[in-house]
């Protein structure tokens, strides 16, 4: 991403868009590129202030492949489900993985809060 396309996505205050997904309310394709484009400007700054520690610019590259695998294997329960009982597991399956994300994400910042206490 340039310095010019980066310094527009860092003016924008992104909680709207993560409020939209919170109330589960689906996003365009405008609002899915900007959401990419600020995850990967929020990174870029992490990996910027501690260079040398690779674990960012690896969840870079495990997140960007994790977006595919869940676009591809939606892809694939559409060409493979043939009744409402598959697509009703393959939709509940891929929620969980992504609930279980999220329950990981929520115990790691966890750890964090002591960061704001000192």
């Amino acid at each position: 991403m340039n310095r010019y396309r980066m310094a527009l996505v860092r003016s924008v205050d992104p909680q709207w868009l993560l409020d939209k997904l919170t109330e589960d309310h689906r996003l365009d394709f405008a609002e899915y590129r900007l959401m990419q484009d600020i995850a990967d400007a929020k990174l870029d700054q992490l990996i910027r202030r501690f260079e040398g520690q690779h674990e960012f610019e690896q969840l870079r590259q495990a997140s960007i492949r994790m977006a595919h695998l869940l676009q591809t294997s939606c892809l694939a329960l559409r060409r493979l489900a043939d009744n409402e009982g598959d697509c009703s597991l393959g939709r509940q399956a891929l929620e969980w993985q992504l609930g279980y994300m999220q329950a990981c994400l929520h115990r790691s910042l966890a750890s964090l809060e002591r960061c704001s206490m000192t």
